[in-house]
């Protein structure tokens, strides 16, 4: 059950009367989103053109006509990043950026961060993360600290959830298929006078499939692992005369997965197969801005806060016949952010902005777990800490062809070392040509993570306590591009060379008892790509990323993460009323940690995914799909010893009011 302290409650009662409503991002209102507007690039929105960091947007209608379910479905077409999951729909997920750690990725949800501190590397959870709610989604690649401060060393993320506008509007979708799959969702949407919502619920439900393969199964028997998650959400925006707007949005997950978690008996005989094992975790969050125009719209102050709690269990009891093992450890985490963002136009071509952040996080685990009838451990650990940073960007725009964008960032987290990050990054067009040019340098960090710090927990190897001394992660990176456009922007091509080096990477040491700073190791390499859409009703895009890794003793840099990646997503509109959709990927994974070994690497073999997905529209109201994920039924492992399912094929009706 979810619970709040004295500072959670005095912490939402401030925020709730300093102003009737909040926002959760620079969208959330009446007004839409242009696809020619970046929300995440720089400390306000900015078009495109003017953006001067590597960026991908998924909007809306890219998730509607891929049938994209999950926030991981749609981030596997992203180049320069890798996801990685260990086990079923709703396991472990971990997104691996340009070559960078799994938790060197910042994620945010409108703006407010993600990440959970219980976690073991602070990481946030997204694969509960379902799209009903999500207008757009923002991936900015390359060091960007000197914006977003720790964790944003790979790159950043940024769901943005939709709005309402107009008239009442209604949604309702079910869908269902094999492996025991059976997903709803359904939203509401509107605005009257100056006040806009939109409330949306989904469930996803599926059976699965044995997620530990045959190799590794031994004599235990084949069985489904499956998932369950349930989402609720709500945006309500407000406008308080010309010049003031707010709203506030809230959302509450709740979700359970089969995790097969590693077992053994009393010979110490391993088990992966592990039916009773699972992981349940619920997640509410709150969050909003406050937001403003004055002095003829030069200037911009913002206010915003958020709340996130998150809490998770791990279960398991023994097996008959299998595994002794049994735990209950639940892990409860509670972030609280707030930030003052200010904008203002000096001159036409120049816009200043600063602002002010604090967060307060903290963690909690409790529970045992039992290695036999004989062996038990105890788990209990609690950390917090608060900190503070201070900010300010330039953004230039000298006659609509050179871009520059200046960012410097100081954090101040209590009781740890103080942190200046920078990116500066030019861009320059050549409208005659439709070419454009762009550069950018960038440092990075990431503090410890309160578990790398001060967490106890047991693990196959016996104890694990935090280490208290570890210095923060650091990185520098640069990256530099050219984008060519043909026939009027409809065919363009571009390539991008990256390289970051990431100093004192945090990692477990051999012996599994603790975390340790390990020497560095550099990331390099190119992402590339053409688009085509030179007829009004086919489009498609084909995207390269090679990732090279160089490292003379962090061994584990390298794995999961693909020396080479192909993508292709297309879509094409037949006839009126009709869509299809694809989206393939080749994977060449370069190197993996073993689920069963110790201390071993292996070299996995290439992969190739291919999704399909199409919708008949019956009327202005009523619309079919269907979609059919791995067509190829390609047997693959994407972490090392844990199978992902095979063929999967569904259908559904879409019916909208």
């Amino acid at each position: 059950m979810l619970k709040f302290d004295r500072r959670s409650i005095a912490f939402l009662a401030v925020a709730a009367s300093a102003a009737t409503a909040f926002a959760t991002s620079a969208h959330a209102e009446t007004d839409r989103i242009s696809d020619g507007i970046l929300i995440t690039g720089n400390l306000e929105p900015l078009p495109t053109k003017e953006v001067t960091s590597s960026y991908t947007i998924i909007t809306a209608k890219d998730i509607e006509e891929h049938q994209y379910l999950r926030l991981t479905d749609a981030l596997k077409t992203v180049p320069g990043l890798n996801v990685v999951q260990s086990g079923p729909h709703g396991a472990q997920t971990s997104i691996f950026m340009r070559g960078s750690n799994s938790n060197q990725t910042l994620v945010m949800m409108n703006g407010l961060p993600l990440e959970d501190p219980s976690s073991p590397s602070g990481a946030a959870s997204i694969s509960n993360i379902s799209l009903g709610d999500v207008e757009r989604i923002e991936v900015v690649r390359g060091p960007q600290s000197g914006v977003y401060g720790s964790q944003a060393i790979g790159g950043v993320m940024n769901i943005i959830t939709k709005s309402g506008t107009g008239a009442l509007s209604t949604h309702a979708s079910i869908e269902g298929g094999t492996l025991g799959t059976l997903n709803a969702n359904g939203s509401v949407s509107g605005g009257f006078g100056s006040t806009n919502y939109y409330f949306a619920a989904s469930h996803e439900r599926t059976d699965g499939s044995d997620i530990t393969p045959a190799r590794i199964r031994g004599t235990q028997p084949e069985e489904k692992d499956g998932n369950e998650t349930t989402s609720i959400s709500g945006n309500i925006g407000q406008r308080f005369g010309e010049n003031v707007k707010g709203s506030i949005f809230a959302q509450f997950v709740d979700s359970s997965v089969d995790t097969d978690e590693d077992g053994s008996n009393a010979s110490f005989t391993p088990f992966y197969d592990n039916p009773n094992s699972t992981y349940d975790q619920q997640k509410l969050l709150i969050s909003g801005k406050l937001s403003g125009k004055f002095f003829g719209g030069k200037w911009r102050p913002t206010l915003t806060g958020g709340y996130l709690h998150q809490q998770g269990q791990n279960k398991d009891q023994p097996d008959a016949g299998g595994s002794i093992y049994s735990n209950d450890v639940t892990f409860t985490s509670e972030t609280l952010n707030a930030a003052f963002d200010n904008s203002y136009d000096l001159l036409d071509w120049n816009t200043l902005s600063f602002g002010t952040t604090y967060r307060h996080e903290k963690y909690e685990a409790h529970g045992f777990r039992d290695f036999g009838p004989t062996y038990r451990i105890n788990e209990q650990s609690k950390a917090d800490r608060d900190q503070f940073a201070v900010y300010a960007g330039e953004h230039l725009n000298f006659a609509d062809q050179l871009f520059l964008n200046l960012n410097l960032r100081y954090d101040m987290p209590v009781d740890y070392d103080n942190h200046f990050s920078f990116t500066i990054a030019p861009a320059y067009y050549l409208p005659d040509s439709d070419t454009r040019f762009t550069a950018s340098y960038g440092t990075g960090f990431k503090t410890p993570s309160l578990y790398q710090l001060h967490g106890f927990s047991t693990n196959s190897f016996g104890v694990f306590r935090g280490n208290p001394n570890l210095k923060p992660e650091k990185s520098r990176g640069w990256e530099t591009g050219i984008e060519q456009g043909f026939f009027d922007h409809a065919l363009v091509t571009g390539v991008t060379w990256f390289q970051t080096q990431i100093d004192d990477p945090i990692v477990t040491n051999s012996a599994g008892t603790t975390t340790q700073n390990d020497p560095g190791f550099t990331a390099k390499g190119i992402e590339a790509f053409v688009s085509f859409d030179v007829m009004q009703n086919v489009s498609a895009r084909i995207d390269y990323t090679y990732t090279l890794l160089k490292t003379d003793s962090y061994q584990s840099a390298f794995a999961r993460r693909p020396r080479h990646k192909i993508g292709l997503t297309a879509n094409w509109q037949p006839m009126e009323g009709t869509s299809l959709a694809t989206d393939i990927q080749w994977i060449d994974p370069y190197r993996d940690i073993p689920r069963d070994g110790f201390g071993f690497y292996v070299n996995p073999a290439p992969y190739t995914i291919v999704n399909i997905s199409g919708s008949q529209k019956l009327s202005d109201h009523v619309t079919l799909t269907a979609r059919v994920n791995n067509l190829l039924d390609q047997k693959y492992e994407p972490a090392h010893g844990f199978q992902a399912p095979g063929i999967e094929a569904l259908a559904g009706v879409t019916v909208s009011f």
